[in-house]
C-alpha cells in the first residue's frame, strides 16, 4: 500500500463515504479539507438529517452528494475514505482506485506510539482507563477510535512523546488488514463473546478480525490478554510480541510469566519484568462491579507497557471515574 504524505494532500480528490453526525466521517472531511484537498461528502441521509455535521464543516468548501451515492464520485476520486459500517463488498467501493479509513489515514500520519484495544466486552472502559492512567501518571495520552471520537480530530496536536489509545472494533480492524499500519506498542484484548454474527459468517471469522490487533507487532511490543479464557490463551500463543496475562491464572505469575490478577479483597497485584511483585490497584475503586476490576487489570498492564511509572498506577487507577453513561450514579434517595 503506497504512502500518504502531507505534500500529497493539496488538490487531492477525496470522497468521504458516510458523513454521519459524529465520529470518522466528519473528522475525515474536516482533516482533508483543512489540508487543501478537494472533498466530496456522499451519504444516503439527506441534508436535513445531517444538518449539524454540515454546519460543522461550513468553514470549508466541501461538495455534498446527499440522499444517494453516485458512481462517478468513486471512479474519479484519488482516494475514498469509507465508514467502518460500510460493507467491503459495496459496489461503490469496487469502483474506487484507493480505499482508506479515518484510522488508516491517522496511522499513516501519527508519529506517537499507539496502544490499541479490542474485544467484545469492556473495550471502551479499558481504553478510557488506559488513557486516564497515562495522563494521571504524567504521560500525555489521546483517546479515540470506536469510542466515537475519530483520532483525525486531534492528529495535528499529537506529539512524538505522547501516547494514542485507540479503541478498535472488529470492523475497524478488518479494514486495516494487509496495510501493515497497526503496530501498537501495547495491544489489549478484552473478553471475547459472540457478537456481530449478522455481519460475520461464523465466530471464527469474527475473532479472526480481532486477532489483527497484534498481527504486525514485534518482539519489542506487548500483547495484553486474558489468562483464563481459551481465546486469550490462543492470542498469547500466536502473538509475536511479549505477553502480559491477566485474570485468574492456571499457574502462578512471576518473572517468567508476567501479568496481573485480582486478590480476595478486590485489590490487584502485578508481576512485572525486572520489577517483581507490586500493587496494581487498591481494593477501593470508583468504578463498580467485578467486571470493571478485570478491565482495570488489563488497563494497568497496558499503561505500564506504554511507559507509565508503576508506582503511580495504584492511585491513577483508583481515581478512574468510569465511562460516561456506564453505571453512573445519578442520584440517591432514602439512603
Amino acid at each position: 500500500m503506497r504512502s500518504l504524505k502531507p505534500e500529497d494532500l493539496p488538490g487531492m480528490r477525496v470522497t468521504v463515504m458516510g458523513l454521519g453526525l459524529n465520529g470518522g466521517g466528519l473528522a475525515t472531511a474536516r482533516f482533508f479539507a483543512s489540508h487543501g484537498a478537494a472533498v466530496t461528502v456522499t451519504d444516503m441521509k439527506d441534508a436535513s438529517a445531517l444538518a449539524a455535521s454540515i454546519e460543522a464543516l461550513s468553514a470549508w468548501p466541501v461538495r455534498y452528494v446527499l440522499g444517494r451515492h453516485d458512481l462517478a464520485d468513486f471512479e474519479s476520486a484519488d482516494l475514498v475514505v469509507k465508514n467502518p459500517a460500510v460493507r467491503p463488498d459495496s459496489p461503490f467501493l469496487r469502483a474506487a482506485p484507493r480505499i482508506e479509513t479515518d484510522l488508516s489515514v491517522f496511522l499513516r500520519f501519527c508519529a506517537a506510539p499507539v496502544v490499541a484495544v479490542t474485544g467484545s466486552k469492556g473495550k471502551s472502559t479499558t481504553a478510557t482507563a488506559i488513557s486516564h492512567a497515562l495522563n494521571a501518571a504524567g504521560i500525555k495520552a489521546w483517546l479515540g477510535g470506536n469510542i466515537t471520537l475519530s483520532p483525525l480530530d486531534f492528529i495535528d496536536e499529537v506529539r512524538e512523546g505522547d501516547r494514542v489509545v485507540l479503541e478498535l472494533s472488529s470492523w475497524q480492524l478488518g479494514d486495516l488488514k494487509g496495510m501493515g499500519l497497526l503496530k501498537p506498542l501495547a495491544a489489549v484484548l478484552t473478553r471475547i463473546v459472540p457478537d456481530h454474527l449478522d455481519r460475520y459468517p461464523s465466530m471464527d471469522a469474527y475473532v479472526a478480525d480481532k486477532r489483527l490487533i497484534y498481527a504486525d507487532q514485534g518482539p519489542g511490543d506487548w500483547t495484553v490478554c486474558e489468562a483464563d479464557q481459551s481465546y486469550g490463551r490462543s492470542f498469547a500463543s500466536e502473538t509475536g510480541a511479549r505477553v502480559l496475562s491477566y485474570g485468574q491464572p492456571d499457574s502462578p505469575y512471576g518473572e517468567d510469566r508476567p501479568g496481573a490478577m485480582l486478590m480476595p479483597d478486590g485489590s490487584a497485584r502485578a508481576w512485572l519484568p525486572r520489577l517483581g511483585e507490586l500493587e496494581l490497584f487498591p481494593s477501593a475503586l470508583r468504578v463498580p462491579g467485578p467486571h470493571n476490576r478485570r478491565n482495570l487489570l488489563a488497563a494497568g498492564l497496558a499503561a505500564w507497557a506504554a511507559g507509565a511509572d508503576p508506582g503511580r498506577l495504584p492511585a491513577a487507577l483508583a481515581s478512574f471515574p468510569g465511562v460516561e453513561h456506564r453505571l453512573e450514579v445519578f442520584g440517591e434517595r432514602g439512603g
